[in-house]
């Protein structure tokens, strides 16, 4: 491409220089003139208007219903439902109670049996270790079941 013999400095002449300057006047004109237009345009816009800003009103965090306070049937359910909690909390404290001392005499007894059947040996077992066993397998057979139970709390 060829660049034209004004834009180069060796082949500039006066003339060119004026019109360069002409040409960077009209630009920055336009420029003027279309930043008037803008402005102008926004202006317009909002002068027939008077807009007077009000404080925004704030808004509840909780709705008016949410924040009711109870009447005699709520407080009364309330009441009862404490009345309830305390009483869940006595009774799963007594079986938590009685598991941890059946758990112990289990142990005790369980203990006693073992040693008692490797004194024995190779001997048959006397029918008093049979039925040890038997009151042991009952006494784990109650832990368990005490376990696996639960009061229905409210």
């Amino acid at each position: 491409m060829m660049k034209s013999h004004w834009m180069q400095p060796e082949h500039r002449t006066h003339i060119d220089d004026a019109v360069h300057a002409i040409v960077l006047r009209a630009v920055s004109w336009c420029r003027a003139a279309w930043l008037a237009l803008v402005v102008g345009t926004l202006c317009s816009s909002g002068a027939g208007q008077q807009t007077i800003l009000s404080p925004p009103t704030p808004h509840p965090i909780l709705l008016p219903e949410a924040n009711n306070l109870p009447d005699a049937n709520g407080i009364m359910l309330m009441q009862q439902n404490q009345i309830a909690k305390k009483n869940f909390d006595a009774i799963n404290a007594l079986r938590t109670h009685q598991i941890q001392d059946e758990s112990n005499k289990l142990l005790i007894l369980a203990k006693d049996l073992k040693t008692q059947m490797d004194l024995l040996g190779d001997k048959p077992l006397p029918d008093r270790l049979v039925r040890e066993a038997q009151v042991i397998e009952l006494l784990a057979h109650d832990v368990h079941t005490k376990m696996t139970l639960t009061v229905g709390g409210s």
